[in-house]
């Protein structure tokens, strides 16, 4: 929690306004209480004895006060609310900085499903750590210190009384609750994750899962966590009952026993008889103070739990430690990648992937890596793009006369050496305008003709003109709306448009038919030329573009991370 408070640090001062206003809106409701109880017992004895008293200065402060209570509580959760959002923002941001450097080689292990619930519901789950928590726990201390003087202006027993009411039933209460409600809480933020994920994967895999006759047993995964799932907040709820009816009862108690302490000095003159109505209203509004305190409390192993999921995932060491702080000088000469003596495993207790690979990729020429699927080339990709970290060996990049080890270089220096085409690319859910923009370069966008030509040459320029709404057309999720084919060619429109030294394609025509593929590779070629590249295959007819074939020989790797 500590740490989740540094996160309130950069708002400082909005949350100090925050503070006050809920200060304010507290005071200014007790005040009013109180006042209000002084005035009415007031007018009623000065009626019963025939006097007269001066009822306009009260009535004036009556008003003010309520709509000092009503202002403050509408600036209150203006600011709070105000402050949670940018809290929330920031908080969004500072854990997608740590979790980019993770991917992909430590995100590979989690679900989809899972890392979207973390994102989402888990930082959601932290959004009362601040307005529930944070301001109503320092409001109720400063309001404390405000009151407990006051009081003991008229009796210091009062004091003792409505503290003792405040601890119990805003505090020692609360904090036994949560020792039961930490375990349902803890197992509803897991569970909530669980069904968020269970719910993507079946939304995203629907297709697979009814082909596999598998959609019965994923469906009654998904009801089983959502059973848990209400399970546990009934529970939660049932405390939280338990807990709003102690406070209730609390509140009860030092309200009567006030009034039972200060009737001994009514009876004998020692007290005005105004001030009875005051003290037993005063002691009953105090307990607005603690009343936001039991739910936070006993959701606090809630957001216990919520963040230590996050705080588990950003904790995970990186695959790779960028230490390079040598840059790769832009030029337009050719560039080649030497490879000798790598050693590579995806970890300690799994079999090596690579044990001494040698090879070249001469500059200015197609190398093509062939062999059977499962063999390493979309491994040796990541290790050239530094999404992993290879044991022994070198990786040396040349360029005009000069050379530098890929560990050397910078991490996004040693990624703009490449242009990849991906065995699974990813379009985002978006036009295909903003899919293929991903690739502009920081000192020029292309403009829509240079879109377009891209596409023509990915033989998508028959697709592009029977779309009514051309750049603009919406691909879906993972480019669902598109045929696999058509999403592997937008994504090598993407590759054209990456000005790169290396061009690194991973089985560029799977999933296309074989006029289609023909067409491709004829563009490839063309448009290549002159070019290092590196392409990926098993397929001869990919192969035949190629100056150079560098064979893999080898089984499938047993516990290579597949797509996800």
């Amino acid at each position: 929690m500590r740490r989740l408070a540094s996160l309130v640090l950069p708002h400082w001062r909005m949350a100090l306004l925050g503070i006050l206003l809920s200060l304010l809106a507290l005071l200014a409701n007790m005040t009013l209480l109180a006042l209000s109880s002084w005035f009415i017992a007031s007018m009623a004895l000065a009626g019963s004895l025939g006097a007269t008293m001066d009822y306009t200065t009260p009535a004036a402060a009556i008003r003010g006060l309520a709509l000092a209570r009503a202002g403050g509580r509408y600036a209150e959760r203006l600011a709070n609310h105000a402050t949670t959002l940018r809290i929330l923002g920031s908080l969004r941001v500072w854990f997608f900085q740590r979790i980019e450097p993770l991917a992909p080689a430590r995100l590979a292990a989690h679900r989809g499903g899972d890392l979207l619930a973390r994102i989402r519901s888990d930082v959601d789950s932290l959004d009362d750590f601040y307005v529930r928590g944070l301001v109503p726990t320092i409001a109720a201390g400063l309001a404390v210190l405000c009151l407990a003087p006051f009081l003991a202006r008229f009796d210091a027993r009062v004091v003792a009384v409505d503290l003792g009411g405040l601890c119990l039933g805003g505090v020692l209460l609360p904090l036994l609750l949560r020792t039961l409600a930490d375990e349902p809480g803890r197992g509803r933020v897991a569970d909530a994750g669980l069904l968020r994920a269970l719910v993507v994967e079946q939304a995203q895999g629907m297709a697979e899962l009814v082909a596999l006759g598998a959609i019965e047993e994923h469906t009654e995964r998904i009801v089983h966590a959502s059973r848990s799932l209400d399970a546990r907040q009934r529970r939660l709820g049932s405390l939280q009952g338990v807990g709003e009816a102690g406070l209730v009862a609390a509140s009860s108690l030092a309200t009567w026993a006030t009034a039972a302490l200060v009737m001994g000095d009514l009876a004998r003159g020692a007290l005005p008889p105004v001030d009875l109505a005051v003290l037993t209203v005063l002691v009953l509004a105090s307990f607005e103070i603690v009343m936001p305190l039991p739910g936070v409390i006993q959701r606090f192993g809630e957001m216990k739990a919520a963040a230590q999921r996050l705080f588990d995932l950003i904790d995970t060491p990186p695959a790779v430690v960028d230490q390079g702080d040598r840059s790769w000088p832009a030029s337009n000469a050719p560039v080649g990648v030497a490879i000798h003596g790598l050693r590579f495993r995806y970890d300690a207790a799994a079999p090596l992937v690579f044990d001494g690979l040698a090879m070249d990729v001469e500059p200015g020429v197609c190398t093509a890596i062939a062999g059977p699927s499962g063999c390493g080339k979309s491994t040796l990709v990541s290790l050239l793009l530094r999404f992993w970290e290879y044991e022994a060996g070198s990786v040396t990049i040349r360029w005009e006369g000069a050379s530098a080890e890929l560990r050397e270089l910078a991490g996004d220096d040693a990624r703009r050496l490449f242009s990849v085409l991906p065995q699974s690319p990813y379009l985002f859910h978006a036009s295909i305008r903003e899919n293929l923009l991903l690739a502009s370069q920081p000192d020029r966008e292309p403009g829509d003709g240079d879109l377009l030509e891209a596409l023509r040459a990915a033989e998508l320029g028959a697709l592009m003109a029977a779309l009514p709404d051309g750049l603009d057309t919406t691909v879906g999720e993972q480019g669902r709306e598109l045929s696999a084919g058509e999403a592997r060619r937008v994504a090598l429109a993407r590759m054209f448009l990456r000005d790169a030294p290396i061009y690194v394609l991973d089985e560029p025509t799977e999933g296309l038919d074989p006029a289609t593929a023909d067409a491709v590779l004829f563009t490839l070629r063309r448009r290549l030329r002159g070019r290092t590249v590196i392409l990926m295959s098993h397929r001869d007819r990919d192969l035949s573009i190629a100056d150079r074939v560098v064979r893999l020989p080898g089984p499938p790797i047993p516990g290579a991370p597949g797509p996800r």
